[in-house]
């Protein structure tokens, strides 16, 4: 057969696809909300959980204590807000915040006479994460504070060597992996479905009864479910570039990667939902996969640092390679060791393989006449 009959068999399996989608709008929303709720409870967690909640206690308001203020503020590691000793001890009994900072009376006067200068510093100490940042984060809040308030009496310092250009915060770096996770999710789910749903509705015995090839079967499959998946991929990456702020430095290379990690999902879902042959069961899997995966592929940091073993098995996933190639579209930098060219590669080889294995899939096919 010619590369025109081909293609046409190909456009004609998408369109399909696509048709069959929009009708069966159970399974099709389905695909579309349970990416973009994963989306949500991450950028929700990723905005609750960066920061201490703290209170601080001004018993002196000089410019020595604002100036210490500030510096907690510009540290990273608190979400402060100021207020008074009652309504701070109120707070933390209630378990409303993490600490409670009080700045005593003469803090100003007693810097300036040389004098010792004791910080009651109340730690709810029920999770263990937020005390240990709590802990860490108020001696070197204290340390720079003395440093650039009294720079000559402060003999030691540190010089930074950034690896980076620029720093990146919490909230943009987890939002972008989250990105990936709903890419992946999206169209690991949208494909099993599209897959299984040939299964359940005996529309493979036509499929199989057909001269067309095979791979040509598989890969319009792909462009068709590609091509729904789209749509909540656009939602969710509108929503972390203009609601999270985490714009893109090379959006024409954010565009295809989105695509490439789109049709390598797409292409591991109409795998799983050919070997599955259920939507009922190829739902819970595409979930049930995804997120362990998601986990150990260096949403919080590069894998690398997770130690060797959960390295080893990010490097076997390919939301290892999105959530690093999707870093470098984003904020410019390579987070782990494979360069981006090596990214792209391999989720190229992630797709074409799904596709070849649902091609020899789909021959092994067997139809009753």
């Amino acid at each position: 057969m010619s590369l025109d009959h081909d293609l046409r068999v190909i456009r004609a399996t998408a369109g399909n696809d696509i048709r069959v989608a929009l009708t069966d709008r159970l399974f099709f929303l389905t695909g579309l909300i349970i990416p973009f709720n994963f989306l949500l409870v991450f950028i929700l967690f990723a905005f609750s959980g960066g920061l201490a909640p703290t209170a601080v206690v001004m018993e002196d308001n000089g410019p020595l204590a604002q100036q210490f203020v500030a510096t907690m503020r510009n540290s990273h590691s608190f979400r402060i807000h100021v207020t008074d000793a009652a309504r701070a001890q109120r707070e933390i009994e209630a378990g409303g915040i993490v600490a409670v900072v009080t700045i005593p009376p003469r803090f100003d006067s007693d810097l300036q006479s040389g004098r010792r200068v004791e910080l009651p510093v109340m730690v709810n100490n029920l999770q263990t994460d937020f005390t240990n940042d709590i802990r860490r984060a108020i001696p070197l809040a204290i340390t720079n504070f003395y440093a650039a308030a009294y720079p000559d009496q402060v003999v030691v310092r540190t010089r930074e060597v950034d690896v980076q250009a620029h720093d990146t915060d919490y909230v943009p770096y987890l939002a972008v992996s989250v990105v990936v996770a709903a890419v992946l999710i999206t169209g690991i789910l949208q494909g099993a479905i599209v897959a299984a749903r040939e299964y359940e509705t005996h529309t493979i015995k036509e499929l199989m009864l057909s001269p067309a090839p095979r791979w040509a079967l598989a890969a319009g499959k792909v462009i068709g479910t590609l091509t729904l998946n789209m749509v909540a991929v656009v939602l969710v990456t509108l929503v972390v570039v203009f609601l999270v702020g985490a714009r893109p430095t090379h959006p024409i290379e954010l565009i295809g990667l989105a695509l490439l990690t789109m049709a390598a999902s797409v292409a591991i879902g109409i795998l799983a939902g050919s070997l599955l042959r259920r939507r009922q069961a190829a739902i819970p899997l595409s979930i049930g996969i995804t997120l362990p995966l998601f986990f150990m592929s260096g949403p919080f940091g590069p894998a690398n640092w997770l130690g060797p073993v959960a390295g080893a098995i990010a490097f076997a996933s390919p939301m290892f390679y999105a959530i690093e190639a999707f870093q470098h579209a984003f904020h410019g930098y390579q987070t782990a060791q494979p360069s981006l060219t090596a990214d792209v590669v391999v989720l190229v080889g992630f797709a074409v393989v799904s596709v070849l294995a649902t091609s020899w899939v789909l021959s092994r096919v067997r139809v009753d006449h």
